[in-house]
């Protein structure tokens, strides 16, 4: 009897060995399912290190002779030293804050410098190029606007507390840049309110309340564009914004009207440039709107019209400024904005409808510019499919009360940001400022997820597999030759494991994997990775 429990104990032994051999074995060949699941508002992204991280982009655009601000973005504990080696002449640092201003220089090219930040934690350096040229936004802009979450509420103070908000939770460190004004800022004539008021907002008193703060004469007696007063002084709240070497955007229309009806640029586009460029804005945000009738009309009585001859005298008053003013044009993808806005040296268009309406579209819009817009991509212009509506947002029927929480679940958010990296869209998002929780800022504030959108390559994800019941698999080149892979389970129901071989994207031999969402490094597998995600479920991770 000794003999046969000793036989079945060594048996058993070997059973526990082969089994340990298989699974190593298996785990070598990345067999293993890796549990990339997502419960309801789980914070993937950890908390910084207190050592320094420079983070945000490598390589920045700027025309030459003209005023120049940039924070380095940097995570660590405060305070912190920075240095620049190579810093070009015209050009001073804040070495406690770490933001530089001045004037680029005159000669184009490449000028070449590095950055360092120390604390009582660490020191770290990294190489950064200020491309000075024709050519803005070598990497997608980013930054917040204020639509989603404050629309009728927008204001001066709210704008400082976004600058506020994107230094103190972390954002501006890991390379959030512009603050954004959105519809609202103007004013408005008597007949444009009782015009609204009967459009499409409820009446009520709150409403009431706010707009009328709006009421007043539109341009002054040289033709000025007035701020409503809710903005009593343009000039020094973009100056606010700058003193956090954050940039601020403003918006207009190039129709009478904005679309929500307040005063448009239609007939004072060289006047309203130049008012920007006074006030120190960095971005415009030209929005259809009212333009689209002029732009029926003007089809009927020009001879050869085309419909970038609408666009081009703000594009062209723009770029005369001597600043350097992004343009995001938003046609909302009518007419191919993508084959002839780069001719007018506009750096962005709207690829689609406002997505604030049709949260539930962000996956299409995303995956429309991954496959069929994906060449119209590149260094200096970008397809934008609108802002990332994240958090509490407000409805545009009923803009005067409470914003509410978009109509996504929680992976479906990490999907989101996920998308907007991959495909190099304008890194954007909107939602009311003043309720933003821990959620939506470590959601925002992942440093690898931002700089996979600024990789300088701008190399927008190409689809490798796509069953939009089932599984969508995404392969972005980045320019340190690794690679950003992202698996989406697009099944709202049913968990899903998914496997992705490395020859799927013509990689052959092992590969080490980190798992960008949760900053973990995932070891080296021998031919490709298994992942098992939630419904609407998403796995990001850098191979290299």
């Amino acid at each position: 009897m000794a003999t046969l429990r000793l036989t079945a104990s060594l048996k058993s032994i070997f059973v526990l060995l082969a089994c340990c051999f298989i699974s190593i074995r298996l785990e070598s060949l990345g067999a293993e399912t890796y549990d990339a699941r997502i419960s309801e508002k789980q914070i993937l992204t950890p908390p910084p290190e207190a050592a320094p991280r420079i983070n945000g982009p490598v390589v920045y655009g700027a025309r030459p002779g003209n005023p120049f601000l940039y924070r380095i973005p940097t995570q660590g504990e405060r305070p912190m030293r920075f240095e620049v080696d190579g810093l070009p002449k015209g050009l001073k640092l804040d070495t406690d804050k770490g933001i530089i201003t001045g004037v680029t220089p005159l000669r184009k090219g490449a000028h070449a410098m590095t950055f360092t930040a120390k604390n009582s934690h660490g020191e770290i350096s990294r190489p950064f190029q200020i491309i000075v040229g024709d050519k803005l936004a070598l990497t997608p802009p980013t930054g917040w606007n204020s639509w989603g979450g404050q629309m009728i509420h927008v204001s001066d103070a709210i704008m400082r507390k976004a600058a506020d908000m994107m230094v103190e939770r972390g954002l501006a460190d890991v390379g959030f840049q512009y603050v954004g004004i959105d519809d609202c800022w103007m004013r408005l004539t008597q007949e444009m309110y009782d015009n609204r008021k009967n459009w499409t907002v409820k009446k009520h008193s709150a409403y009431d309340h706010i707009a009328t703060q709006t009421i007043g004469p539109i341009r002054d007696g040289e033709g000025n564009i007035l701020p409503n007063g809710k903005f009593p002084d343009m000039k020094a709240m973009t100056d606010y914004i700058h003193s956090h070497g954050l940039k601020a955007g403003i918006y207009s229309s190039p129709g009478v009207k904005t679309c929500q009806e307040w005063a448009g640029s239609y007939g004072h586009e060289s006047a309203d440039a130049d008012q920007y460029a006074r006030w120190g804005f960095d971005l415009l945000k030209y929005d259809m709107c009212s333009g689209g009738a002029f732009m029926k009309r003007l089809r009927t009585r020009v001879p050869g019209f085309k419909v970038e001859d609408f666009w081009a005298p703000m594009s062209n008053y723009i770029r005369s400024q001597n600043r350097d003013i992004l343009f995001n044009l938003c046609q909302y993808g009518q007419e191919n904005p993508w084959t002839w806005a780069p001719g007018l040296g506009i750096q962005s268009w709207r690829t689609g409808g406002d997505l604030n309406h049709n949260v539930g579209n962000y996956f299409t819009n995303a995956l429309r510019i991954a496959t069929e817009l994906r060449a119209y991509n590149k260094p200096g212009q970008w397809n934008d499919p609108d802002f990332m509506y994240i958090h509490r947002i407000r409805d545009v029927a009923r803009m005067a009360e409470a914003s509410v929480e978009i109509k996504l679940d929680t992976n479906q958010r990490y999907q989101y940001v996920t998308l907007w990296s991959m495909v190099c869209a304008p890194f954007f998002f909107s939602c009311d400022i003043e309720t933003i929780d821990d959620f939506t800022v470590r959601l925002l504030g992942n440093a690898d997820v931002l700089n996979i959108n600024q990789d300088k390559l701008g190399h927008t994800a190409e689809v490798i597999r796509n069953d939009n019941t089932k599984e969508t698999v995404m392969i972005k080149k980045l320019s340190d030759g690794s690679k950003a892979l992202a698996v989406f389970n697009r099944d709202p129901a049913n968990e899903s494991p998914i496997t992705v071989k490395w020859q799927d994207f013509g990689h052959e031999g092992e590969a080490s994997v980190f798992d960008v969402w949760r900053q973990k490094a995932l070891g080296k597998r021998a031919d490709g990775i298994s992942v098992r995600l939630s419904p609407n479920g998403v796995a990001l991770f850098i191979i290299k």
